[in-house]
C-alpha cells in the first residue's frame, strides 16, 4: 500500500512533519525496546548454537576413544626386512604370521618391433607424403585392427591411430623410429593391405612385419603359515597386511602383529588437544566482558553510522551476551569432574588420567588461568603405553551401564556432553532442524507479534496525528479566507 502524500502547514506556517515525527519519536520508544530485544534474544540464540555445535562436535570426535576397537590400532613387523617387508593396511586377525619365500614372481616381457623412419621424413611432425593402410593383429586378440594412413599424415598422427586402434598393441615414437609394444604381452604381425608402407618400414604390399617374441610374467611362490600359495606379484594383500617379498629364504620370516604405540599416543594428543580448544572456546565466552551502556543499533542507527563503525558498537553490544551462562559453566564443571575421577576397578597404576601422565595444568602462580586445561607429560604416557597397551586403552573404553564408577572416562565425558547438548538444544534450536520449538525461538515469535501489534498502532496514532493537523489547517484556512473576506468588505465601503 502506498503512503499517502501529506503536505502540511499550508495555512499555519508550521512544520508539520517535524512536529509529527518528534511526538511520533516519543510514542516509538516501546517499539524500540522490542526490537532491541528482540535482537539481543537472536545474538544469545546464535551464540548458543555456536557453542553447542563445538560441543557436538567434539562429543561426536570421541568415538574414537570410546570403543576399543577404534582406539586400537595395529601395526604389523617383520624380523626379516631384508627378506619380507611389511606394511599394516587394514585390522589383521592374528598376532603372529609365518611367510617363506620360495621363489620371486618375475614380470612379463612384452612382445615388441622396431619399424623404421625413411630419413627424409624430418621429425614426428613432417608429413609422410604417402597413402597406404596396414592391419595389426594380435596373437592374444580377437582380430586384425585395419589402420589408414593418408600422405598428409604426421608420424604422430599415425601413433595416435594404433594407440586408438583396439589392437592391444601401443606405438611410440624415438630416435627416428616407430616402436610397437604388445601390452598384453601377446605376438603380433603388423602387414600392409593397400600401398606402400616403407617410408614407415612397413615394406611393400603384403610384407609382414612380426614381434620379437615376449616372455610371460611367472608368479611368486610363498608359504603364509605354512600353506602354499602362489601369487602374481612379489607385492600383494594378505589379511590386511601389505606383504612385500624381496628375496628367497631357507627359512621363515615372522611377522608379529602388535598394538601401535605410536598411533594411540597421536590419538590422546589429538583428544587433549581438541578438549583444550574446546575448553578455551566455552571459558571465552562465560568469562567475555559486558560492556554496560552499548545496546544493539536499530536500523536507522545503522544507516546513519560508518560501516566499520556500526560494526565495532555492534559488536560492544554483543560481548557479554553469555557471560556465567548456567548451563556452560555447569558443563565445564562436569567435564572436569568426569575426567578427574578414578576407574573403580582398575589397576591403581591406570585408574587415572594423570597415572598415564596426563595432568592438570602444573602446579604454579599462574595455573589458575589454565582454568581446566589438560597437559601431557610424553615420556610417561609412552611408557604406560609400552608398559601395558590394554589397560590405558581400558581407562578409556571400559563400560558398565549399572555402575557409572567403572565407566571409562570417554563415555563419562561423552554423557556429560549430551546433557549439556540437549540442554542449549531446548534453549536455542539447531540450525539442522527444521521446527524449532526452543525457548528462545518462541521468545523471539513473542517478540515478532508484540512488535507487529505496535507497528500497527504507531501507524494508527500517526495517521491520527496527521488528520488533527489537518483539520486544524483547514479551520485556519477558512479563518483566513474569512478575514480576507472581511477586509475588503471594509475597504470597499470607505
Amino acid at each position: 500500500m502506498v503512503s499517502p502524500i501529506r503536505i502540511g502547514g499550508m495555512a499555519s506556517g508550521l512544520d508539520t512533519e517535524k512536529i509529527v515525527k518528534d511526538l511520533m519519536k516519543a510514542e516509538r520508544e516501546p517499539l524500540n525496546k522490542l526490537l532491541r530485544k528482540k535482537q539481543q534474544e537472536e545474538w544469545k540464540r546464535d551464540s548458543y548454537r555456536d557453542m553447542n555445535k563445538l560441543l557436538y562436535d567434539f562429543q561426536r570426535s570421541l568415538d574414537s576413544l570410546r570403543f576399543a576397537s577404534n582406539i586400537t590400532k595395529k601395526k604389523a613387523v617383520s624380523d626379516n626386512d631384508s627378506a619380507v617387508s611389511v606394511v599394516t593396511k587394514s585390522t589383521p586377525s592374528l598376532s603372529n604370521y609365518s611367510i617363506k619365500v620360495n621363489k620371486l614372481a618375475q614380470p612379463a616381457v612384452p612382445a615388441s618391433a622396431q619399424l623404421q623412419v625413411d630419413p627424409s621424413i624430418s621429425g614426428s611432425t613432417s608429413p609422410i607424403g604417402s597413402s597406404f593402410e596396414f592391419e595389426i593383429a594380435s596373437s592374444g586378440g580377437s582380430g586384425a585392427s585395419k589402420i589408414t594412413v593418408d600422405a598428409n599424415d604426421t608420424i604422430d598422427k599415425v601413433i595416435s591411430k594404433i594407440n586408438q586402434s583396439g589392437s592391444g598393441v601401443s606405438a611410440t615414437y624415438f630416435n627416428n623410429s616407430i616402436v610397437l609394444t604388445s601390452s598384453n604381452g601377446s605376438t603380433f604381425d603388423v602387414k600392409v593391405t593397400n600401398g606402400d608402407g616403407s617410408k614407415l618400414g612397413m615394406g611393400n604390399l603384403n610384407n609382414v612385419t612380426s614381434s620379437n617374441a615376449g616372455t610371460p610374467g611367472v608368479g611368486a611362490e610363498v608359504e603364509i603359515n605354512g600353506i602354499k600359495q602362489t601369487v602374481s606379484g612379489n607385492t600383494f594383500t594378505y589379511d590386511g597386511i601389505e606383504i612385500t617379498l624381496n628375496q628367497v629364504t631357507t627359512t621363515p620370516s615372522t611377522i608379529s602383529v602388535k598394538t601401535d604405540g605410536d598411533a594411540l599416543f597421536d590419538t590422546f594428543k589429538n583428544f587433549v588437544d581438541k578438549y583444550n580448544q574446546l575448553i578455551d572456546a566455552v571459558n571465552g565466552k562465560i568469562s567475555e566482558k559486558k560492556n554496560k551502556g552499548y545496546q544493539p543499533l536499530l536500523d536507522e542507527e545503522k544507516e546513519s553510522l560508518p560501516e566499520k563503525t556500526a560494526e565495532k558498537l555492534e559488536n560492544m553490544a554483543k560481548s557479554g551476551i553469555l557471560q556465567r551462562d548456567p548451563i556452560l559453566s555447569n558443563v565445564l564443571d562436569s567435564m572436569r569432574m568426569a575426567l578427574s575421577s578414578k576407574l573403580n576397578g582398575a589397576d591403581p597404576l591406570f585408574d587415572t588420567l594423570s597415572e598415564i601422565g596426563i595432568t592438570g595444568a602444573p602446579n604454579g602462580k599462574y595455573a589458575y588461568l589454565e582454568k581446566g586445561k589438560l597437559y601431557i607429560n610424553e615420556n610417561k604416557l609412552r611408557e604406560a603405553i609400552e608398559k601395558d597397551t590394554d589397560k590405558v586403552i581400558n581407562l578409556f573404553t571400559q563400560y558398565d551401564k549399572n555402575d557409572i564408577g567403572k565407566t571409562g572416562l570417554a563415555q563419562r565425558l561423552y554423557d556429560k556432553i549430551d546433557i549439556a547438548v540437549k540442554q542449549l538444544s531446548e534453549k536455542a534450536g539447531s540450525t539442522t532442524t527444521t521446527t524449532d520449538t526452543s525457548v528462545l525461538s518462541r521468545n523471539i515469535e513473542t517478540l515478532n507479534k508484540d512488535i507487529k501489534r505496535w507497528e500497527d498502532r504507531l501507524k494508527d496514532m500517526e495517521d491520527r496525528y496527521w488528520k488533527k493537523f489537518s483539520a486544524m489547517e483547514k479551520a485556519m484556512a477558512k479563518t483566513q479566507s474569512q478575514g480576507t473576506w472581511f477586509a475588503k468588505m471594509l475597504g470597499g465601503s470607505q
